[in-house]
């Protein structure tokens, strides 16, 4: 069927697209550093990733970016930058990751730096899929990380409509598997105080991985 990975080996691991650009500004913090059962946010995701398999790890990097890098010292990791953080949208920061992608792997997986309950097992699950676009879902209601196959690349990143990847996504008319995931850690994640407290709660779930 159209959409599936026809002839192609499934490539896996595939790679881990995080994106980590943005100014934090409703948090009153910065997100990314921000402590979280024992390591930052970022570096909790990446962890989750790793855990799942996923390689190459990208990470797109904007505001203090610098301070990011320090903090991920020693971790194997690709930094890309969006220089025009402060004034683009994250979906110039997917487009700039995948094409970086695009050159290290035949897919990748598709997060932002704040969902640190994104468990590996649900990653892991996404990563198996045999089409060229997947995503899990809780209850009817979709969540990270995304799954594209690489070779959509050229026409996510020439997509000039609205809202974002998810838009460019659906303009491709192909059809996304959707991975039934069994809690909601792959749509929770801190834009503000009360959401960051609220994943706080939730640490528990991490205390023996």
């Amino acid at each position: 069927d159209r959409g599936l990975l026809l002839g192609e080996k499934v490539m896996k691991p595939a790679g881990a697209l995080i994106l980590a650009a943005g100014m934090s500004t409703r948090m009153h913090g910065f997100k990314p550093l921000l402590e979280f059962h024992g390591r930052t946010m970022i570096g909790r995701v990446i962890h989750n990733f790793r855990e799942a398999g996923a390689s190459p790890i990208i990470l797109v990097l904007g505001f203090r970016g610098d301070d990011i890098k320090a903090s991920l010292a020693g971790e194997p990791v690709i930094f890309v930058r969006n220089e025009k953080y402060a004034s683009s949208q994250m979906f110039d920061s997917v487009k700039i990751g995948l094409r970086k992608a695009a050159g290290m792997c035949g897919r990748v997986l598709i997060a932002p730096c704040d969902a640190p309950l994104i468990r590996p097992e649900v990653i892991r699950h996404v990563m198996e899929s045999e089409y060229l676009m997947a995503r899990p879902s809780f209850q009817g209601r979709p969540g990270h990380p995304v799954l594209l196959s690489c070779s959509l690349t050229e026409q996510i990143c020439g997509y000039q409509g609205e809202r974002g990847l998810r838009g460019a996504m659906e303009s491709l008319d192909l059809p996304m598997e959707t991975i039934q995931a069994d809690d909601p850690g792959i749509y929770l994640d801190a834009d503000t105080p009360e959401e960051y407290l609220a994943l706080k709660n939730m640490e528990n779930q991490f205390t023996n991985r």
